[in-house]
């Protein structure tokens, strides 16, 4: 997936950017967690990333607005935390960062209509149940309506894992 700048949303210690930045040789990214996991993620990378290539910038994405200008925003392993409405929330902030015609790509667990399969995301449903507050899995139908009431447009479900290894792509209007 080409792309010029990453925005790594929650994006830990680095581990997705790095892979993101061997792909692309030319790009560059920015990681945006909580101040103390850009302090891990800061000493993780250290020397293994090229000087300028990656910015890390420390916030919180339910409250914080996220850095502006990438054409790629990584929103990884975050939705099956939060309710629809969180998800709407952080669409909306994930698409004002986004320049015109960037792209989201979210990957978690998305579960068929009936909610029976994938059969991991299923039992895994059940823990977002007793373990989070609002967390939970949803539909391809239901991602895409969220995108869209973002603003986004062309989701499409491009990989079908059976567990936390899904991914949607949509594209940010003009």
């Amino acid at each position: 997936m080409p792309f010029k700048h990453l925005l790594d949303v929650g994006g830990a210690s680095g581990t997705w950017t790095l892979a993101f930045l061997a792909s692309n040789p030319k790009s560059r990214a920015t990681i945006f967690d909580l101040p103390h996991v850009i302090a891990m993620a800061r000493r993780r990378l250290g020397k293994a990333t090229p000087a300028g290539r990656v910015r890390l910038v420390a916030g919180d994405f339910y409250r914080d607005e996220l850095p502006m200008g990438a054409d790629l925003a990584w929103v990884s392993a975050i939705v099956h935390q939060n309710s629809r409405q969180q998800n709407r929330e952080l669409f909306r902030r994930v698409f004002r960062a986004l320049e015109p015609r960037g792209r989201i790509a979210i990957r978690d667990v998305v579960m068929k209509e009936s909610r029976t399969a994938p059969r991991a995301g299923a039992l895994f449903a059940v823990n977002m149940l007793v373990g989070t507050p609002t967390g939970g899995t949803f539909t391809f139908g239901e991602l895409k309506a969220d995108l869209r009431q973002a603003g986004f447009v062309g989701a499409r479900l491009v990989l079908h894992g059976e567990g936390n290894d899904s991914v949607v792509i949509a594209t940010r209007r003009n």
